[in-house]
């Protein structure tokens, strides 16, 4: 086991009655990045960075750095789990995958070699992997590290993020807005929005984590799919699709999302 991730050697019991199997799981290590995506096959898919703490390819248990997912781990039906990485095919190419899994266990106290403690999940991986396409699985809910900041124009009126609309999470496919309902003691003119409506979306990602602030921007359109007017006491929430974003912007925000969630789970393993 590699020496970062050390941890006590009984956490995991072993068993040796083993069968084995064809599937290539050894990219499963410890020390390794990996994405947990939630509800792979449904239409919203969600993914998080993770890293492996601990694997056992015996009883093909691992533990896992554990982003939030308390919200899907209670209620009558049970989120479908998959560990995601890159593996390497038998003509030499790399595929990203995903090993079907179950949550066994949640460790709120887990142990780094460092002495801090963390969260994190204990899972038990099915051996055979599934094709891990979907883009819009892979979704960021901005922090002051990562910071994404926008301006919509519709109806060729003018909206800036901070205190008219906020973007609470984003992906390559879209984004949500939390929208405030007053602005000062007057109504807020974004809540009167409906599904359908279209609109224009200038979008700046701001990476505090470099030596050198990085800033990206690009442009697309919107389209309104879904508006949650019950959201909270003092805001509105609107699901926006991307109807109009260029390869170099998906994979600008791929990119960008990615190495904040990367940054997240770093923060945690090694402070």
């Amino acid at each position: 086991m590699h020496a970062a991730w050390a941890a006590p050697r009984n956490r995991i019991k072993r068993d040796f009655h083993f069968t084995m199997t064809p599937v290539d799981d050894s990219a499963l290590k410890p020390g390794t990045g990996i994405d947990l995506v939630i509800n792979l096959h449904s239409l919203n898919p969600v993914s998080h960075a993770s890293v492996i703490f601990e694997t056992d390819p015996k009883t093909r248990n691992l533990i896992v750095a554990a982003p939030d997912v308390s919200q899907y781990l209670n209620g009558n039906k049970p989120a479908q789990f998959h560990v995601s990485t890159m593996i390497r095919t038998e003509s030499g190419e790399k595929n990203r995958v995903g090993f079907p899994c179950k949550v066994t266990k949640v460790i709120p106290g887990y142990r780094l070699a460092n002495g801090n403690t963390t969260q994190a999940l204990a899972l038990n991986y099915t051996p055979t992997p599934e094709d891990v396409n979907v883009r819009s699985a892979f979704r960021y809910s901005p922090t002051a590290a990562h910071e994404v900041m926008g301006k919509l124009i519709i109806a060729g009126h003018d909206f800036f993020s901070g205190d008219q609309f906020r973007i609470c999470d984003i992906s390559t496919t879209g984004v949500g807005l939390v929208i405030p309902r007053l602005l000062g003691k007057g109504k807020n003119p974004l809540t009167a929005l409906e599904t359908g409506r279209i609109a224009k979306l200038g979008i700046v990602l701001r990476d505090h984590t470099q030596d050198k602030e990085h800033i990206d921007t690009l442009q697309t359109a919107i389209s309104i799919i879904r508006i949650n007017r019950k959201f909270n006491e003092l805001s509105i929430f609107a699901g926006c699709r991307f109807t109009k974003i260029d390869t170099r912007g998906e994979e600008m925000l791929s990119h960008f999302i990615h190495n904040a969630q990367l940054h997240e789970i770093r923060s945690i393993t090694h402070t």
